[in-house]
């Protein structure tokens, strides 16, 4: 392989949030009301924590309190459910349960056959060149941050409809022995941002360089290096500097999304002259593609850190490329900075899920997804059933009703704000409390808050990327221009594309536009660990899909026993609470029995059945540590060869 030397790889290719605040919302989350179903003996749940005024990072880590059972959903009607479950011959029903660890009641995750495995540490990203790049940081001794830093850094160049040094995006990193900490660096509203000026500007989308917000992905990625890395910065950047000045061959993911997006990209200047051909068309499958203004950015970079980029040529350059409606300013760029939060501390089946906290508020759509289907003891169904399915919609619309319209960035809120907002943020047990959810019937989503009308649908691109190294440590990682190729905008000379974050804001709700704040997002890097073990790395693109594609993988393993690759493979479905439609994926549909059943309740199916996210995916079991590539988008696990 290119740029690889003679070395042999072992590889999976697809076809085509203030610290005490986070520390506060992390106790609060662990009080959360869930039903564990772990067996006698060895069980996965820990003992009980009490109250205390300030946990560890190591009590925070904890799975969350156990509650009293009470009845679910499945036991209150247990007999209708399981007649209505009727399995359909084309669909694979679940895998037979391998025998539990340690007297679980879970099984113990496999790989399969497609995934890719080394004890030395694995890689995978949506593009094979970024891949590498991050496999060849850890053979010269690099750690997971310095990889992931790298592959950040050679996304920018290779998939820049969403790799990017224009946008922002949200980073979970493990040391082997923990505590886990999240990196936000999420874009931010410049300071002259007015509730006027984005109604009449950003929403109108006639004026996109009104919606660029700050970009965040350089102080991030530099963050997460200067903190937690062992290489330098000019080591894990020279990769990406050696894609954009030699070049790289534009893959078939890359092709299409030009094409895609190429109707607006032509009308500006830079980014016609960047992705076009003389002719004026989109760069073709193949191309060998050269950025050599994009190198020079690197290279400022790399020469400056963060100023290189947030101060001097490459900041002149990004302001003039904004006007004459562009609202970030000199000053909002110098002052931005990336910030370490703590996680949220969830839990699902006596296992600890770790999320982003706000204004990730996927993280908090997440984590109430997985515990009202704890309480509702979907996991007792079928997996390809209209039942099953039924409980895992009507649970994901009340999740994201609250993701949509009752989190925000938690630092624009005052110390009494943060009090009020927390629980909601929290706490799934009332959302079932309020409105319950009918086991044979469809909740319209109108009936579950007055907003509904007001709520808009989200953007959808971003991309995701997973390491562990061979020390343990492990990086879940998702970035962002919003949508594809953000803002359409890239800054003359430089291959900058901007994103067009600010149109995250929201009419209606708490995500509302202000000075310096920023949007909420639906990215949720998410790390599954089984007793204090890094057990799943997990993440994917795809807007409000995000929080429903992760916890679909994630039940496929834990519930269903399915392998690695197989739980990436399977059909997804998704329910946002707006619109009031189910989405599934033409190419891969569940049962024809389901969706019957569950027009049958009352649900209304989509005619949109484009395929959602790109989980690419790493489990750590059989002592090697396991990658696998979404084959939806195309891309690259890679695991690091033994040494000779």
């Amino acid at each position: 392989m290119a740029g690889m030397g003679h070395r042999r790889h072992t590889t999976h290719r697809a076809p085509s949030a203030r610290r005490a605040r986070g520390q506060r919302l992390t106790s609060a989350l662990l009080l959360l009301p869930l039903v564990l179903t772990a067996a006698c003996g060895c069980s996965r749940v820990e003992a009980p924590i009490p109250d205390r005024p300030k946990a560890t990072p190591a009590q925070r880590e904890r799975p969350p309190e156990p509650a009293r059972k009470s009845t679910t959903v499945a036991a209150q009607d247990a007999g209708t459910l399981e007649q209505s479950a009727t399995p359909a011959a084309s669909a694979p029903g679940p895998a037979p349960s391998p025998e539990p660890a340690c007297g679980s009641t879970l099984p113990i995750p496999k790989p399969g056959k497609r995934a890719v495995g080394a004890a030395r540490g694995v890689v995978v990203s949506v593009e094979a060149q970024a891949t590498r790049a991050g496999v060849a940081i850890l053979e010269q001794g690099g750690n997971a941050v310095d990889a992931a830093v790298a592959v950040g850094y050679a996304l920018a160049v290779t998939h820049p409809s969403a790799g990017n040094l224009g946008g922002g995006g949200f980073m979970l990193v493990r040391p082997a022995a923990g505590p886990t900490v999240a990196i936000d660096f999420r874009e931010a509203a410049p300071g002259r941002l007015t509730r006027e000026r984005f109604e009449s500007l950003v929403m109108s989308e006639s004026r996109p360089e009104a919606a660029v917000g700050v970009p965040g992905s350089v102080a991030g990625l530099n963050l997460a290096l200067k903190r937690y890395g062992r290489l330098t910065l000019a080591r894990v950047l020279e990769p990406a500097i050696r894609l954009a000045r030699n070049g790289y061959r534009i893959g078939p993911r890359q092709a299409s999304s030009l094409v895609y997006n190429w109707s607006r990209l032509r009308k500006n200047k830079a980014a016609l002259a960047e992705f076009g051909t003389s002719e004026g068309r989109p760069l073709p499958l193949g191309t060998r593609h050269r950025r050599p203004g994009l190198a020079a950015v690197l290279e400022r970079i790399k020469a400056s850190g963060d100023a290189g980029f947030y101060q001097g040529e490459t900041a002149q350059a990004l302001l003039a490329s904004v006007e004459p409606s562009g609202l970030m300013t000199a000053e909002d760029l110098t002052s931005y900075r990336a910030k370490i939060r703590e996680p949220l501390v969830g839990g699902y089946r006596g296992l600890t899920v770790q999320v982003m906290p706000p204004p990730s508020a996927g993280g908090v759509a997440e984590t109430q997804l997985l515990s009202m289907l704890e309480q509702l003891e979907a996991y007792k169904l079928p997996r390809t059933s209209g039942a099953e399915l039924h409980l895992f919609v009507e649970a994901a619309r009340r999740a994201h009703l609250e993701r949509r319209l009752h989190v925000l960035d938690p630092d624009t809120l005052s110390e009494a704000e943060s009090h009020s907002h927390e629980p909601a943020w929290l706490a799934s047990t009332p959302a079932l409390t309020r409105h319950p959810v009918d086991p044979k019937h469809a909740t319209p989503s109108s009936k579950l808050s007055e907003l509904y009308a007001g709520a808009a649908q989200e953007l959808e691109h971003t991309t995701h990327f997973a390491v562990v190294d061979a020390d343990g440590m492990a990086i879940s990682c998702t970035v962002t221009l919003s949508s594809g190729f953000g803002s359409r905008i890239v800054v003359p000379g430089t291959g900058i594309v901007l994103n067009n974050t600010l149109a995250a804001f929201s009419v209606v709700g708490q995500n509302q536009p202000a000075p310096l704040r920023r949007p909420t997002s639906s990215m949720t890097p998410t790390l599954v660990l089984d007793h204090g073990r890094l057990l799943l790395v997990l993440g994917s693109p795809g807007g409000d899909t995000i929080p429903n594609t992760i916890v679909q993988v994630l039940r496929n393993i834990i519930d269903y026993a399915l392998p690695l690759d197989d739980a990436v493979d399977a059909f997804r479905i998704h329910h946002g609470f707006v619109p009031d439609e189910i989405r599934y994926e033409a190419a891969r549909p569940p049962p024809r029995e389901a969706l019957a059943h569950l027009e049958r309740m009352g649900h209304r199916l989509s005619k949109k059945r484009a395929q959602m996210g790109d989980a690419n995916s790493i489990l750590v079991a059989e002592t090697k540590t396991w990658a696998y590539a979404d084959p939806r988008e195309g891309g690259l696990a890679l695991a690091v060869p033994e040494k000779r």
